[in-house]
């Protein structure tokens, strides 16, 4: 399809006859940009995976549990937006392609399919982010909401499909998804907590902006004491409206249905999405004015009677403001959320004698499973982008969390195929935010090729990006400073480095450590695929490198920030700068120096400094503390800073965000979870594919339990407090050797279970 594409909806409908029914029945499905999938009147799924027209991605479903002996009906809703945004680049076509063959039945899409484009949704409506698709406004007079059912008479549409031919532009290749269907199933935790009324405001009826116009007739709610759904609303009249607030308990994600009953038909009513909310005047929080100009709404016109309908987008949100308009009789509304996420099934654990560390790693298993949609997100409020720098963390997590890499290994090919003519990467993709072209993220995902190989054994991804590497290391070998033997910075480009003001102009340290640590990690990967002369190159680079940057060393041992513009020194030690030198292991003899004067001194506040690492960035700081032996330190950090948030249920975007405009559901900070896993269960990866691993529990409290999935089988870590002394466990799969390393005992390698007691 070719048309006028902007926020754009079309249904399909085929019918086919069966003799009996199949007991299996693969229907392969993709849309551009996407589609939702029912058979015989029930929903099915929704897809395609995010991804990139030139390889577009097709979905395969056994649909026989939907099937029946007779007559059946598939139908489809497609959606495109007609328009790029931060997880689509639209091609300016849309289309729809189903193949199956069932019982000998050849389906395809072909002219024998009923379609037409939904004219009772309105084209002109706000974009609920500046990221992401437009609001649904759908007047149901026009559009009945039992189109997909099979006594439907759908006789009257006549926009048949315009074939195309297989590998024509703009999708020249199809390839099987690589990762799981979502996990879709209805909830139904949604609590009354608030009601309110008033006059809506002029132009409602017509309002472009149905978030801003509700925000201006007032967000306050008077609370209420809940009642049992459905909810009876009572009549209103013309001109007026009624409001419920909502709290799902915890931020979920997914589309919203409602259930109405006893409508006299023209009744508006209106969704609005949030993520917090203020507690004593229940106003949920609304920003008209927020960078992302954040406007989460959705709106549907009532036909008479009884009638059932699900909204087509997807939202991350806790609190829900249903608002009634012209109401001219009593009518009953039932809410519900069809949940959509990647199905991470919890195959690790932790647990220990301290209910705000497990209340904290509950909350960060949570936030890193609403972020798992087609890809890891940041969030699922704000933008739903897949940016490469959380992805990093989001992996980390899941691999403790679950095992499962395929969400990983797919974003480093979507990260890899969107890049600028110089070699850099995207900071998120697919993408048309051409302000987002991050550099350090470009040297973050060369490390995810590392970090992939170090999970799994697998060098598959970094043979295979050869190119990409290539021509990436070739832009950093261009902007690399030839008198100070620094990476420059790069004006066209956004050098993040973290949400603090860290050195850019010039020559930042910190943006050249990542650039060691990125080579240090290219050698060894070379070395592991036996390419000597591409090793021995990274290597040489590193060396080069290694030396321009141990002139930043302080002669008190600290490592400085970089060079200004005109080529001074930044005397500024940022606590950043500190932990990569480490990292790097650049000079290890100030190692300690670094490690006292700035990496512990920030975590118990003894170092006074305006360079804070954000929620994201202070993983790095952690890693290394423990690594080094302060893992008690930073679990007592973590109790510090994530305690707060344990009551919203997710993880922040940073550690005090400002409602309304930052985001309370970010998975990069959700890495307490594999943190916490490290340090107390004491279970630290040695080498890749987990074939060594150390054991060495910090003993927080009196007792804790750690299961961590591995490519050989689950570990398992039990520690107890006694009155006299500490007894623990370490279970092993088979293909993992472990380290012991305990107090009062001799340091043994095992590769079986191994029981210990520690006197006290």
């Amino acid at each position: 399809m070719h048309w006028d594409l902007h926020n754009g909806y079309a249904l399909f409908r085929k019918t086919f006859t069966l003799s009996s029914p199949p007991a299996k029945a693969p229907l392969y499905i993709t849309a551009d940009q996407s589609y939702q999938l029912y058979i015989n009147g029930s929903y099915v799924c929704r897809g395609p995976a995010r991804g990139f027209q030139k390889s577009w991605s097709v979905d395969k479903i056994d649909i026989a549990k939907w099937l029946k002996k007779g007559e059946n009906i598939i139908a489809v809703r497609a959606y495109n937006p007609g328009y790029s945004n931060f997880q689509y680049i639209s091609q300016s076509y849309a289309g729809l392609l189903v193949f199956a063959q069932i019982d000998g039945i050849n389906i395809v899409t072909d002219e024998t399919w009923n379609s037409r484009r939904q004219s009772g949704i309105r084209k002109a409506s706000a974009p609920v982010s500046l990221q992401l698709f437009s609001q649904e406004i759908i007047d149901l007079n026009l559009e009945d909401s039992d189109w997909m059912q099979l006594n439907y008479d759908d006789s009257e549409w006549h926009e048949k499909l315009q074939s195309s031919v297989w590998n024509a532009m703009p999708w020249h290749t199809l390839e099987s998804r690589d990762i799981a269907m979502l996990d879709e199933r209805t909830i139904d935790t949604f609590t009354l907590i608030g009601q309110a009324s008033g006059v809506s405001k002029v132009n409602y009826t017509n309002t472009y902006n149905l978030a801003v116009h509700r925000y201006r007739e007032g967000l306050g709610h008077m609370k209420v004491q809940s009642v049992a759904k459905p909810y009876l609303v009572p009549k209103t009249g013309k001109g007026h409206w009624s409001s419920l607030l909502l709290d799902l308990g915890k931020l979920h994600v997914g589309s919203l249905i409602l259930d109405i009953e006893n409508a006299r038909g023209g009744e508006i009513i209106e969704a609005h999405y949030y993520e917090t909310i203020d507690e004593e005047s229940l106003t949920p929080d609304f920003a008209p004015e927020a960078h992302c100009r954040m406007a989460f709404s959705s709106r549907l016109t009532c036909k008479p009677g009884n009638f059932s309908y699900s909204f087509y987008h997807t939202f991350g949100f806790r609190y829900l403001v249903l608002t009634i308009r012209d109401n001219t009789d009593e009518l009953t509304i039932c809410p519900k959320l069809r949940s959509a996420v990647y199905p991470m099934v919890q195959n690790g654990k932790f647990t220990s004698s301290d209910h705000t560390l497990n209340a904290i790693w509950i909350t960060c298993a949570w936030t890193q499973r609403v972020c798992s949609l087609d890809a890891y997100v940041d969030t699922p409020w704000r933008e739903q982008a897949q940016w490469w720098g959380d992805a990093r963390v989001q992996a980390w997590n899941t691999f403790y969390l679950n095992g499962d890499t395929r969400l990983f290994r797919r974003g480093i090919q979507q990260i890899a195929t969107q890049t600028t003519p110089e070699g850099v990467t995207y900071g998120h993709a697919p993408t048309i935010a051409h302000n987002c072209i991050l550099p350090d993220f470009t040297l973050i995902w060369i490390i995810t090729l590392w970090d992939y190989y170090w999970q799994t054994g697998s060098v598959e991804p970094f043979l295979k990006h050869q190119r990409q590497i290539r021509h990436a290391l070739e832009y950093f070998a261009d902007w690399t400073d030839l008198e100070l033997g620094l990476l420059k910075y790069d004006k066209r480009f956004w050098l993040f480095l973290d949400w603090t003001n860290l050195r850019k102009q010039g020559c930042s340290s910190v943006y050249s450590l990542w650039y060691l640590y990125t080579l240090d990690r290219l050698s060894a990967l070379y070395e592991a695929v036996g390419q000597a002369d591409l090793r021995l190159e990274c290597k040489q680079r590193a060396k080069v490198l290694r030396q321009s940057l141990l002139r930043l060393i302080s002669k008190d041992g600290l490592m400085r920030d970089g060079y200004t513009s005109d080529g001074k020194i930044d005397h500024e030690t940022s606590v950043h700068a500190q932990t990569l030198a480490i990292m790097t292991q650049l000079q290890p003899e100030k190692n300690e120096i670094m490690l006292q004067q700035r990496l512990l001194a920030y975590l118990l506040d003894k170092h006074s400094t305006q360079l804070k690492p954000s929620a994201y960035w202070i993983t790095y700081l952690y890693s290394v503390l423990a690594e080094y032996g302060y893992g008690l330190e930073v679990v007592e950090d973590i109790r510090k800073r994530w305690t707060p948030m344990v009551a919203h249920g997710t993880t922040w975007e940073n550690f005090n965000p400002l409602r309304g405009h930052e985001s309370h559901s970010h998975a990069w900070s959700a890495h307490p979870l594999f943190h916490l896993m490290q340090i107390i269960g004491g279970v630290r990866q040695q080498a890749p594919n987990w074939k060594q691993i150390l054991c060495a529990p910090t003993f927080y409290g009196d007792s804790a339990e750690v299961t961590i999935p591995t490519p050989h089988g689950k570990i398992h870590s039990v520690w107890k407090r006694k009155a006299f002394s500490i007894k623990g466990r370490l279970e092993l799969p088979k293909g993992i050797t472990a380290i012991i390393d305990l107090p009062q005992h001799d340091t043994v390698t095992t590769f079986e279970d191994f029981h210990y007691e520690i006197a006290l």
